[in-house]
């Protein structure tokens, strides 16, 4: 592990320093330990079951086995075929704003890396967050035939409890995560995780599912995605309430109906 690496991994449970081997992270002040699977930090254990409701967590373990499941045709799924070009657009567009290169960027929720493979083309180093690690597998193998493994990352984490210090990024994105955490409270923490993460200054951009007049045509506002994945879709004024509780928006448009993207800075 790289030691830029190091530097930024927290214990996701009190955030001190971890004390890293080769195979294995140990957390300085509680002790709880954290493998290395296959090169990626893995902090899923089962002690994070205690800090969720227990319809939270069932539904967030419903996901993980969805995503895991469906990790190798999700890049193949018709919709993001179509959207995916218009939607890295413009979400590079938002998250660059004035900016030049970023030296350190994460994704939150960044499953096989359809997004994140475009925003290491913006930064010196790139961290991809997913609870999903089949997704991360696949992900690693993408970044590796991209030749890019070295400046990436990966590290299998809840969104909402990441292992990462506070205010040591430059830029932070998370794209279509947020409709699918199975609760407000959640959602809510997930940005705050963001917006804690973040330096003052930094960038930000994320999008979620966009109650719109296409969507309302297609489906329910709330429900289950086939194979067991909760859903939420926002109207404009939840989702810039959502984002602008722990973040400034200074933009907020719709992608083609289907999500809000929502971009700014964080207050210095």
């Amino acid at each position: 592990m790289q030691q830029w690496q190091i530097e930024i991994l927290r214990c996701p449970f009190d955030r001190a320093r971890l004390d890293v081997k080769e195979e294995q992270m140990q957390c300085v002040e509680c002790q709880r330990t954290f493998p290395v699977v296959g090169g990626i930090p893995s902090f899923v254990v089962p002690d994070l079951a205690t800090a969720h409701e227990r319809e939270e967590w069932l539904r967030k373990q419903s996901e993980i086995q969805a995503r895991d499941m469906q990790a190798s045709q999700y890049d193949h799924l018709l919709g993001l075929v179509l959207m995916s070009p218009v939607e890295a657009r413009m979400t590079l567009r938002a998250l660059r704003g004035k900016a030049g290169q970023f030296a350190a960027l994460a994704e939150i929720g960044c499953g096989t890396g359809r997004m994140l493979r475009h925003f290491a083309a913006l930064a010196g180093f790139v961290i991809g967050v997913d609870f999903s690690l089949q997704s991360l597998q696949l992900c690693r193998q993408r970044m590796q035939q991209a030749g890019i493994l070295e400046k990436v990352m990966l590290i299998h984490a809840d969104a909402c409890f990441l292992p990462l210090a506070d205010e040591m990024l430059d830029a932070v994105a998370s794209c279509q995560l947020v409709e699918h955490l199975p609760s407000d409270r959640l959602r809510r923490q997930v940005l705050a995780e963001m917006a804690r993460v973040l330096k003052a200054g930094g960038r930000y951009a994320v999008s979620g599912y966009h109650w719109s007049w296409l969507t309302r045509w297609s489906g329910a506002k709330q429900g289950m995605h086939q194979g067991g994945i909760y859903y939420y879709r926002f109207t404009r004024n939840e989702f810039y309430e959502l984002v602008s509780a722990h973040l400034p928006v200074e933009s907020l448009r719709s992608v083609l109906g289907y999500v809000w993207l929502a971009s700014g800075s964080k207050e210095t």
